[in-house]
């Protein structure tokens, strides 16, 4: 007998509910990311800028992901990495994905060069925990564990000849002259620096086009709000990959309609589709798969949380 069950946690995320895909890390999520907000055209084209890596590993290459808060940057990022990785084995190489997104103080206002420092420190770390470093470069380096301008562009040559290296950057402070810096002089062979931001702006990744014409320029990759019809693909995808796992009911069509007019982002979708059920789940009323989620349940989540659909 199946029992009752919230359909939209991912696998692995039961508990925290909100956290992005991320594919290379539980490779469960795989299956689960639906083409929304213009998601999957930015997949197809990291894919063809990218083509067969051989661009990445001579030159290094630089990933820049904009969009606006909750639009599923983080996601992409992922799902680009992760398929990177398992490229990467097809070519006989190892690629390591090293996520330093939440590395520095978030109370702390820092200059770019104490940003880069801070990450380069957290990066040398990271590989020598990994264990892909030469062993003779490991002493040899560690003094210069925080200079990026010594640790950075050497990075192809400290690594293990088989490891390719794909940083998940924090989100950066000062858009242009950071992300130029790392495409600029402090990328390396072998390496695939991914960063994010909702503040990019298009005269912004023009501006950094620009710095980069003689160099190596970076892939720009743009996700956006819900269309018309995502937050129906976007439901319809959850609540038909568990069915045999767990009972619940489907959504209205009424309460599809209030979805697609107050849900903008797929963060969004995601918090009050699961929250929706969760509450219903927990809260006594009848919850089988003959049942449906109605707009009044979803307005009373909302007002739950103080928020008016």
């Amino acid at each position: 007998m199946t029992r009752p069950m919230n359909p939209f946690p991912l696998p692995g995320w039961e508990r925290t509910p909100m956290r992005p895909l991320r594919p290379w890390e539980r490779t469960a999520h795989r299956d689960y990311y639906v083409d929304v907000d213009g998601s999957e055209a930015a997949f197809q084209k990291y894919q063809q800028e990218v083509g067969d890596l051989s661009g990445v590993l001579e030159d290094g290459r630089l990933v820049l992901v904009t969009g606006e808060s909750g639009c599923g940057k983080t996601a992409l990022v992922n799902r680009c990495a992760d398929w990177t990785v398992l490229a990467l084995a097809e070519r006989g190489r190892t690629g390591l994905v090293v996520d330093l997104t939440g590395c520095l103080p978030e109370d702390e206002e820092l200059s770019i060069q104490q940003r880069l420092e801070q990450v380069c420190d957290q990066l040398f770390d990271r590989l020598v925990d990994a264990r892909v470093l030469r062993p003779d470069e490991v002493e040899a380096t560690r003094s210069d564990r925080s200079n990026p301008q010594r640790i950075f562009p050497r990075l192809a040559h400290l690594l293990l000849d088989d490891v390719v290296l794909l940083v998940l950057l924090p989100s950066p402070n000062e858009l242009l002259d950071e992300m130029v810096r790392y495409a600029r002089q402090l990328r390396s062979p072998r390496v695939l620096f991914f960063a994010e931001s909702a503040f990019f702006r298009a005269d912004d990744l023009a501006e950094i086009g620009r710095r980069l014409e003689a160099w190596v320029p970076p892939v720009t990759l743009q996700v956006g709000k819900l269309d018309a019809g995502d937050q129906f693909r976007f439901a319809k995808d959850r609540l038909l990959r568990h069915t045999d796992a767990g009972t619940y009911p489907q959504l209205s069509d009424q309460a599809v309609e209030l979805l697609s007019k107050i849900c903008q982002s797929v963060a969004m979708l995601q918090r009050i589709l699961h929250g929706t059920y969760e509450r219903k789940l927990t809260s006594g009323l009848s919850y089988t798969d003959t049942d449906l989620v109605t707009v009044d349940d979803i307005r009373a989540y909302l007002n739950g949380l103080g928020m008016q659909p």
